[in-house]
């Protein structure tokens, strides 16, 4: 029984861990494009 808990506790930790990693790889912040139609500050 202790087997299948420590299995569990271990899924969980890698499945936070990657979906972590997916998030990081997939929205990294962007910088904003130096633009006129972007500088909206110009007006």
């Amino acid at each position: 029984m202790l087997r299948v808990i420590a299995a569990l506790a271990i899924g969980a930790i890698l499945a936070v861990g990657a979906s972590v990693a997916v998030v990081n790889v997939a929205s990294p912040a962007p910088e904003p494009p130096n633009r006129p139609l972007y500088n909206y500050g110009d007006r």
